[in-house]
């Protein structure tokens, strides 16, 4: 059983992780034992298109029309089984999770659709966890004109790699790591609701990570089957 609160916003400097972060995540949802799905909005048109024609796969888009009606088709997706689950009266749906892969968020904001990006991502950030949906955000800016507070701070879990600079860090973490404590290319400092303070691990460990610390959520609010 999955506590369903992976929302999760991974930045990064080109080079820091952010491609095989996204892939380990995408491996971790191809291998889970109850069916699974995912939207893939891949503007670079390189990173998620090995997948575009995987079974998983509900939608690829890597064009800037065929993106925007895609997140349309997730918000209404996930209107629809509010409306199925109002029918059998449960407040979590029981259908197949989706995981909505978006590979570059400064591509959606900076055109003229910005503010419409930004209430689809923060009405899924807050509602999407009851529908099994999921945002899997991956920018190579951290500032607020790319990640705005209304989306950064709705994220459950914070993948911070390597920032270009301290504000960026204070950005998304809320201050700045111990000196010396900066992350190097191959580490990430992680944040998610049930630590106390980021986490620095491994590139090779952030979802492994951001698993176990939800495990550990569930454990303590008895959500475990």
């Amino acid at each position: 059983m999955m506590n369903q609160s992976y929302n999760t916003l991974i930045a990064g400097v080109v080079g820091s992780g952010k491609s095989y972060t996204e892939n380990m995540i995408i491996n971790y949802m191809l291998n889970l034992p109850e069916k699974a799905y995912m939207v893939l909005i891949d503007p670079k048109k390189v990173e998620l298109q090995e997948w575009k024609n995987d079974p998983h796969t509900l939608w690829y888009a890597d064009d800037e029309d065929d993106i925007y009606d895609v997140l349309l088709r997730v918000g209404d997706l996930m209107e629809m089984r509010f409306s199925r689950m109002k029918s059998k009266g449960i407040k979590v749906t029981d259908e197949p999770q989706v995981f909505v892969f978006v590979d570059e968020m400064a591509f959606l904001m900076q055109n003229k659709r910005k503010k419409e990006y930004v209430q689809l991502f923060s009405r899924i950030c807050l509602l999407g966890r009851a529908a099994r949906i999921h945002l899997i955000l991956c920018s190579q800016v951290c500032s607020q004109d790319v990640i705005p507070a209304t989306i950064r701070d709705n994220m459950v879990n914070i993948v911070c790699l390597k920032q270009r600079d301290d504000q960026k860090y204070r950005y998304l973490l809320g201050k700045m790591p111990a000196a010396g404590a900066l992350p190097l290319i191959g580490y990430a400092y992680v944040l998610t609701p049930s630590a106390s303070r980021p986490m620095k691990v491994e590139t090779k460990d952030v979802w492994k990570t951001i698993t176990a610390q939800d495990e550990a959520s569930m454990i303590m609010n008895g959500l475990t089957a």
